[in-house]
């Protein structure tokens, strides 16, 4: 788009405003096709801003300046403009994943940066300035749809985003989640969901992370590093080798022995360990179901504690300790699902088999399990298995690794190379 724009010094600040910002905006016009995120809602904006300059143009040929609403609306409009440039600066040079974490963010900027303009253009005297009919009705319709326009993130994005933001709330969500979650928004960014095209741009967003926090943006920084460990779930953030080298530092640091539960761990009602730990008000935590339980069987509606009324509305979950007996299960499965491996060769038939059938609980009920057995190295160990004479064993043995080579790449990888 080029427009004849003259620029002359001697007709005061506010025209060479003028004229500066109709160049501004052809050059929002322009780099906005150039986003790599929201380019719908950029093109919008860039829309709005290039049907603006008639007017603009109008008042520049004409040397129309003597309104103090005309002068706040280009002084508006010049400056929003600038945001608007730096805005699409970043969406065009920052990293992809970096970019969609932020789309909400971004759409509330557009929004924001319309919103102003809208409000400067309504206080325009067009009336009493001499300019066409045509472009007072464009500018009047202008307004009417600047003013009703709405920008958010896309229905696909907004289900990544509440993905994203419930994997954070769920600590233990396994790793095909991360997998699926990471190629879901690299699909919507435009990048290979290659292995290696993945892990570079995960690293590239890592590092924009770091940047953050060299800048103290602490609030916005905390939130990236809650994303990024979420992502760093995934297969493509880290290779076998780098998750087997962790993975052994931290079960080496466990120790050989289960601990035993802490009595905080423990429901009144139940006298098992909570899984669904909820608080009353009046500070004691009880199993969901239990306390639930015990409040409609009883009549008066008590707490079983403090003999207190007690209404499920007033249950609140304990994230706290339900983060802390999570910690604890972990560590000590972790300690079992070490100690079974030696075990598998004792010889003795009866203990094989109940080792087997331990792993294969322990498979089933988490994908962290699987990913811990195999770090563990037992693939070799149950292939040597599919040779016993005993059929329990050989069935067993297979189950496992059925369930280990599940949606696992590393598993099938290990399996392909024991049975070479």
């Amino acid at each position: 788009m080029v427009v004849d724009v003259v620029t002359n010094p001697s007709l005061g600040p506010l025209m060479e405003l003028l004229s500066q910002t109709i160049e501004a905006i052809i050059e929002v016009a322009i780099t906005s096709k150039n986003v790599l995120i929201k380019k719908k809602s950029f093109a919008e904006l860039s829309s709005y801003l290039e049907r603006i300059i008639p007017l603009l143009r109008e008042l520049n040929r004409k040397e129309i300046s003597d309104s103090e609403g005309l002068e706040n609306f280009l002084e508006i409009l010049h400056q929003q403009t600038k945001v608007a440039k730096q805005l699409i600066g970043d969406c065009r040079e920052r990293n992809r994943f970096y970019l969609f974490v932020n789309s909400r963010s971004i759409a509330k900027r557009i929004e924001d940066i319309t919103r102003e303009i809208t409000h400067a253009m309504s206080c325009i005297p067009l009336a009493s300035l001499d300019i066409s009919m045509g472009i007072r009705e464009d500018i009047d319709q202008l307004v009417n749809n600047m003013r009703n326009a709405e920008f958010r993130a896309a229905i696909a994005e907004e289900e990544i985003l509440e993905k994203i933001e419930l994997g954070i709330h769920e600590r233990n969500v396994d790793r095909s989640y991360a997998n699926n979650l990471l190629v879901s928004i690299a699909e919507v960014v435009g990048v290979s969901t290659d292995q290696a095209a993945l892990k570079k741009e995960l690293e590239e967003f890592k590092s924009e992370i770091e940047n953050l926090q060299l800048r103290k943006d602490k609030a916005e920084a905390i939130q990236m590093d809650q994303i990024i460990a979420l992502l760093e779930r995934a297969d493509a953030a880290s290779s076998l080798e780098d998750r087997e080298k962790k993975y052994l530092m931290k079960r080496t640091s466990l120790g050989n022995q289960p601990l035993q539960p802490l009595q905080s761990f423990y429901c009144p009602i139940t006298k098992e360990v909570m899984v669904d730990p909820v608080e009353t008000p009046s500070g004691h935590t009880f199993e969901r179901s239990a306390i639930e339980k015990w409040l409609a069987e009883q009549d008066g509606h008590l707490c079983p504690m403090t003999l207190t009324p007690l209404d499920t509305s007033m249950l609140r979950p304990n994230k706290t300790l339900r983060q802390s007996i999570e910690e604890w299960k972990d560590r000590n499965t972790m300690i079992v699902v070490a100690s079974l491996k030696s075990r598998l060769s004792s010889g003795e038939e009866e203990e094989v088999l109940h080792c087997l059938e331990q792993l294969q609980d322990l498979c089933e009920q988490r994908e962290m399990h699987r990913e811990w057995m195999i770090l563990e190295n037992y693939i070799p160990c149950l292939t040597e298995l599919l040779r016993e004479k005993n059929g329990d064993i050989r069935k067993c043995a297979l189950v496992i690794l059925c369930l280990l080579a599940k949606d696992n790449y590393d598993a099938k990888v290990l399996l392909l190379l024991v049975t070479i």
